[in-house]
This record gives structure tokens, C-alpha cells and sequence, in this order.
């Protein structure tokens, strides 16, 4: 009798097959990510990016690097550079806020090229106000009264005890040639078309460049009822804690040792009042040492609530990255973070994170309107899922084919 031996091939293939489809699906192999929609941002355009909860408009503005205006809300982006525009020298050295006070978001600084007197240019700081109010952009500037001289970093939020914006500290410039001016820690708050120069005697000056600014924050506290100033810059990794500073009333207060350790990751990452949990949410990237590089990266999500940090322990986590966008997101009911940089694919090509994640309610939810990235370091385009299901499909049916009768029913096998 003649033995058929292709059951036993076809189900070795069928195994590999299905192993296949199960490393694919799990996701055993790190692939490039599929090419993302254009309904989003590119990831690079979130660094340096600017963004803040408009309340009137019931969206998050967005005002990107490399010369646009976006908006989201509900999983959606939105381009509206064309009808919104886009502020003229504002790509560089900028603050925004909104400013619950007059209903408008406020956009603060600006920089311009300079030529050297050698040869080459250089970025000089402006002094310039914008809103963003109706659906457009406007330069305030020469409407406003008083302005804080020109300068690099500096911080500003909204003070909802104060019912006003406020700037603090940054880097004076010589006007004269690219050579930094002495750091400054004065203290300008803004509020119906006015700037005014409330310096008082605060926190310990800033001073940097214009990439300084993820070791540096000021975020409104609505719910404690001050500003918080962190600063995550100078100190040790082995020294648990760093600067936290509070704005209240126009005093500032040294809170570092009665506010508990603070976090150590949190430069690189982002963090922002969260409206629907009324806490501070911040997570980060990396360790930061003396200087501007990172000792570690490790991650971390954080919460600042009645005077206190407390690290989280969410059951997900989104994946390391750096230069990513950071808002209060009321209509996600969280805080959500947009894009950022990077992984590297398999032909060493750097490559952004394509994706969005919204943290609520002590959980980490990806929500990946661009069609983009897995939240993890494996990126599956799907190519693999795909080529497993066909090669499962191939072997199924050349088994229904097997299994046939053959066409004359009287047949039979050889001896």
C-alpha cells in the first residue's frame, strides 16, 4: 500500500504557521510601524511645540513646531492653519497659557535672526504678545501696556488665585552680539491687556538655553490654590527630590522640604493640571544629573495633590520617549501626551512616536488616531500578521482540496 505522507507535511506547515501568526500577533519581532495617517501632527513637529486647553473654544490648541496650528479634542485632529494662521517670529523662545481671565489663549516671546557682526547668524529674543481668541491668531503687541524685557526661557501659567498670567525668571540677552546676558528671577503678571513687573524675591534664577526648558515647570494648582515651580536641573541622581517652589498671592515660598520627595524623571517627559482628577500629572523619561543629559531612563508617572508628590504604579505605561506634547485634556476626561522622539527601526532609522495617550483615572489608555504605533518598543506594521494568516489560509484549503473524493467512485488504491 502506497503511504500519503502530505498530512504530516502540511501540518508541520500549518504549526510553523500558526506560531508564526502568534509571534506576530504578540509581537516577538520588532518591525517598522505602518506609515501614519495624515489626520495628525508628524511626531517631530510636537518638539518645541506649545499647547494649552482653550475653554471657550472646548479644545486643546496646539501651536507646532515648523509653522502650524492644530486643534484636538474627542481622539480628533484638526489643521486650522489655514483659517487660524500662524504667529510670525513665534517658532522659538515661546510661552503659552491660557488665560482664563480674559477667555483667551496668550502667547508670550518670539525671536528673530540676527546676523553676526563676523559672518553667521544667531536667534535674538522678542518681547511680543499674541492671542489666540475667535479662532485666530492676533498680535497683541502693540495694544498691550508694559512688557517684560526681551529674554530666553522663562516660565509662564495661568494663576487662578491671582486671576492672572504669570512669567517668571529667564535669560537676558546682549543685545549686542550672541553672547547670554545674566539669568533673571523677576516675576511679570499679566491680565487684561497689561504686563506688570511683580517681582518679588523667589526662587533662585533660571538660566539655560532655549532647549532648557523640559527641566524646568509651572503649573497651576488650582485645587491647592498656588502656582507649583519645579525644577529638576540641579541635583543629584542619588539624591531623591529636587526645587519646588509655590506662587501664592504674590509671594513666593521655598516648599521643597514640607512638599515631600520630588520626582527625579521628570525631565524629557511633560506635566499638567489635570482638571478632571483637579491633581498635577507628570511623567518623564529620564533621570536628570548636573547638566542637561539624562543618567537613566527609567520613567515614571507622578502626581502632585494637597501639598504632596506621590509616585503612580498605572498598569500600563506609554513607551520612553522625549519631546512630546503634554495638555490638560477635559474633553478625554485626562491629561493627554502626543507624539515625541524616538525608536530606532530595523534600519537604524530614527523614528518618532506616532500616537497619543490620555491618562485618567490612574490608567494609561493609547489612542492612536494616526493608525500608527503599538504602545510598546515592538512596532508591527502588520506585515507579519498578514503573511501568517495568508500562509494559514493556503494550508487550509490545499487540505479541503485533499480531502475531495477522487471523480470515480469505483476507484480504488494500488496494492
Amino acid at each position: 500500500m502506497r503511504v500519503q505522507r502530505w498530512p504530516v507535511t502540511v501540518g508541520v506547515v500549518l504549526l510553523g504557521a500558526v506560531a508564526l501568526l502568534a509571534v506576530a500577533i504578540v509581537g516577538g519581532t520588532a518591525l517598522a510601524p505602518s506609515s501614519p495617517n495624515a489626520a495628525g501632527p508628524a511626531w517631530y513637529s510636537f518638539a518645541g511645540g506649545l499647547s494649552a486647553y482653550d475653554a471657550v473654544a472646548g479644545f486643546d490648541l496646539w501651536l507646532l513646531a515648523y509653522g502650524s496650528t492644530w486643534t484636538y479634542a474627542h481622539g480628533e485632529w484638526s489643521n486650522i492653519t489655514s483659517t487660524a494662521g500662524v504667529p510670525t517670529n513665534m517658532e522659538n523662545n515661546v510661552r503659552m497659557a491660557y488665560d482664563a481671565r480674559d477667555g483667551y489663549v496668550l502667547l508670550y516671546g518670539g525671536s528673530y535672526t540676527h546676523a553676526a557682526p563676523y559672518g553667521g547668524t544667531y536667534e535674538l529674543p522678542l518681547s511680543e504678545t499674541w492671542a489666540f481668541e475667535g479662532g485666530r491668531w492676533t498680535n497683541l503687541t502693540s495694544a498691550v501696556h508694559g512688557a517684560p524685557p526681551p529674554m530666553v526661557l522663562g516660565l509662564m501659567s495661568y494663576d487662578s488665585e491671582d486671576n492672572a498670567v504669570v512669567l517668571f525668571g529667564g535669560n537676558q540677552i546682549n543685545t549686542s552680539s550672541s553672547v547670554g546676558g545674566p539669568a533673571t528671577n523677576e516675576t511679570w503678571t499679566y491680565a487684561a491687556d497689561v504686563w506688570t513687573n511683580a517681582t518679588v524675591p523667589g526662587p533662585p534664577p533660571l538660566a539655560g538655553t532655549f532647549t532648557g526648558q523640559p527641566f524646568f515647570w509651572l503649573i497651576d494648582d488650582s485645587a491647592d490654590g498656588y502656582l507649583v515651580y519645579y525644577n529638576a536641573l540641579m541635583h543629584s541622581p542619588l539624591t531623591p527630590g529636587s526645587i519646588t517652589w509655590s506662587f501664592r498671592g504674590g509671594i513666593w515660598t521655598n516648599r521643597t522640604a514640607s512638599f515631600g520627595p520630588a520626582p527625579e524623571l521628570i525631565s524629557f517627559g511633560g506635566i499638567a493640571y489635570d482638571s478632571t482628577s483637579r491633581t498635577i500629572i507628570a511623567e518623564g523619561s529620564c533621570v536628570s544629573t548636573t547638566g542637561f543629559t539624562c543618567a537613566d531612563r527609567n520613567g515614571g508617572t507622578y502626581q502632585f495633590s494637597n501639598g504632596r508628590w506621590t509616585a503612580l504604579s498605572p498598569p500600563t505605561s506609554p513607551p520612553l520617549r522625549e519631546d512630546s506634547g503634554f495638555v490638560d485634556d477635559p474633553p478625554d476626561g485626562g491629561v493627554v501626551m502626543a507624539g515625541g522622539c524616538c525608536w530606532t527601526d530595523l534600519t537604524d532609522l530614527t523614528v518618532g512616536w506616532q500616537d497619543v495617550w490620555v491618562y485618567s483615572h490612574g490608567t494609561w489608555t493609547e489612542s492612536d488616531p494616526w493608525g500608527g504605533v503599538a504602545p510598546s518598543w515592538v512596532q508591527n506594521d502588520g506585515t507579519w500578521v498578514a503573511f501568517a494568516l495568508a500562509l494559514v489560509a493556503g494550508v487550509s484549503v490545499l487540505c479541503l482540496l485533499r480531502k475531495q473524493p477522487p471523480s470515480n467512485p469505483e476507484a480504488k488504491s494500488s496494492p
